[in-house]
């Protein structure tokens, strides 16, 4: 389209007036598109970066707030325990009165599978569901095997059958007890999944640590939680199709996943393991929104302490930038369309202002002769005759009556550029006589072109001024084996002046003439000049 209209309607425009238009609408349609879309793209990767940001952080908050009423009973529980264990109750304790004591905890729980209470020499208490009833043992030893007493309950009031057996157990080598012995006491503690000695499973372990001030012995409470609760808790927090909720130690290392049972696939495990790598060479602090790239993909994670205080356990959330963005990049589609639908209405709106003036544009003089088809613009323009914007000269140098160089001949030709510089600009043909005929300059006697270019470049510089020559283009074509000069002149803001020795005159175009004006006509047209 844009192609077929400028050679329709452009072929009759004076070519640097079209030129000059096509160059200027295309410059300001790039122009504006440029800024629209570094407009865009900065909003865009602003509006990406903070939305994503936003909506991990609050993601983030949201897991971490229900992982937090998922775990409160059992921190509770571990706090008080340690609190009473400090105390010294319960040592003090009997089966029974442990059994009255956390049976009715463990049943407002389900997702805690079982309580352990262990000491540094060996001694233990272990209660768990047994399907539908409860099941308790104590044993101690300080070698294995050990001595196991087992009772069965129906509740925490009646106990049922009651046996003994050795066991290949001891509590204080287990990761719920070795683990938390090396904290600060008081201090919560989350294991690895680890498979469970009675259970006969796989889980997690909650443990804290304590010491009664008057005994050299230190005490540690557990309670257990089976892989299959909490990864269906975890599973129940859907953040996306390929979203990651993990709960990782102080260290890193993974406690639970949601999809653990897909954790040795490149693609689930490449994310976390990248997400973690970056927080632990941060110093492992709370971020809200942290942005890597996996495989070219990008991602975003969050991490936040499991509890305040505490920072031994850490929930780490990982979303892909893909499933955040859908609704964000919906929008980024429309935008693009409706920018390149603003660009394309540019073009239209452009292409038809210039039809709008075209007839006006084919009525504006020549001031450029291009290259290509110089020759056939050259007999036009000699047809057309001399006007405003065009005037011929039969020499630059040469005085045709005396047959001398003559430097009137000169500055009647510089009289004529620099009018046209104070005018409207226009083009002057050095070699052509005023009636068209061509003759050409051979008579200026100028040994070669280069020559010739010397000699019109030093009568600017020395009679107009270096500063203007930008403004003066030398041309030389052959017409009918002749050299012509076209001598190009382009409108200036500023006043020209016209140098010989010491006066400065300045010159107008007063039709097909150069005409000198005062200093105040000057002025006034100066001032009028639009």
């Amino acid at each position: 389209m844009l192609s077929s209209f400028s050679f329709k309607n452009f072929k009759g425009f004076p070519k640097n007036i079209r030129r000059k238009l096509l160059r200027d609408i295309i410059s300001l349609v790039l122009i504006i598109s440029s800024v629209l879309l570094a407009i865009t793209l900065y909003h865009a990767s602003k509006i990406r970066h903070e939305a994503s940001a936003t909506i991990i952080a609050d993601a983030t908050t949201i897991v971490k707030k229900r992982f937090s009423r998922f775990v409160e009973p059992i921190e509770t529980y571990l706090a008080m325990g340690a609190e009473w264990g400090k105390s010294g109750m319960l040592v003090e304790m009997s089966e029974q009165e442990l059994v009255r004591m956390f049976i009715p905890m463990l049943a407002i729980s389900p997702t805690i599978s079982a309580l352990m209470i262990a000491d540094s020499t060996g001694e233990e208490f272990f209660l768990k569901r047994d399907e539908g009833q409860w099941l308790t043992r104590r044993s101690s030893g300080d070698k294995k095997p050990r001595q196991a007493s087992w009772r069965s309950w129906h509740d925490a009031n009646h106990p049922l059958r009651a046996w003994s057996e050795t066991i290949d157990y001891d509590p204080r080598l287990r990761p719920w007890f070795t683990e938390v012995q090396g904290r600060e006491r008081g201090t919560l503690n989350w294991t690895e999944p680890y498979h469970f000695f009675t259970e006969g499973r796989t889980g997690v372990t909650a443990s804290i640590a304590w010491q009664h001030p008057a005994q050299e012995t230190f005490s540690v409470m557990a309670l257990d939680l089976l892989e299959d609760d909490l990864l269906a808790f975890l599973n129940s927090l859907r953040i996306g199709d390929h979203g990651h909720i993990t709960l990782i130690e102080e260290d890193g290392s993974i406690i639970a996943h949601n999809k653990s049972d897909r954790l040795k696939e490149q693609d689930v495990r490449a994310p976390v393991a990248r997400a973690v790598e970056i927080w632990n060479s941060g110093n492992r602090q709370e971020t809200s929104a942290l942005e890597f790239r996996v495989n070219g993909r990008s991602w975003w994670a969050g991490f936040t302490p499991l509890n305040e205080e505490e920072d031994t356990a850490w929930i780490m959330v990982i979303i892909p930038e893909s499933e955040m963005m859908g609704d964000v990049r919906k929008s980024w589609q429309r935008i693009a369309f409706i920018a390149l639908a603003v660009l394309l209405l540019g073009f239209v709106l452009a292409l038809r202002l210039v039809n709008k003036y075209s007839y006006q544009l084919r009525d504006l003089p020549q001031q450029n002769i291009s290259s290509s088809q110089g020759q056939e613009e050259l007999l036009a323009l000699i047809e057309a005759g001399e006007s405003a914007t065009l005037e011929f000269k039969s020499t630059m140098r040469m005085n045709l009556k005396t047959g001398k160089k003559g430097k009137e001949i000169e500055i009647a030709w510089l009289k004529t550029v620099t009018a046209f510089m104070n005018s409207d600009g226009g083009i002057l043909l050095v070699g052509v006589e005023d009636n068209g005929t061509i003759m050409g300059i051979e008579r200026d006697g100028f040994e070669n072109e280069d020559r010739c270019r010397l000699y019109f470049k030093s009568l600017i510089n020395h009679h107009i001024g270096p500063e203007f020559s930008r403004f003066v283009t030398l041309k030389i074509f052959f017409l009918e084996e002749k050299m012509v000069l076209v001598i190009e002149c382009e409108r200036v803001r500023k006043p020209v002046f016209l140098t010989v020795g010491k006066n400065e005159d300045f010159f107008v175009r007063s039709g097909p003439s150069s005409m000198k004006l005062s200093m105040s006509q000057m002025m006034q047209y100066l001032e009028e000049r639009p």
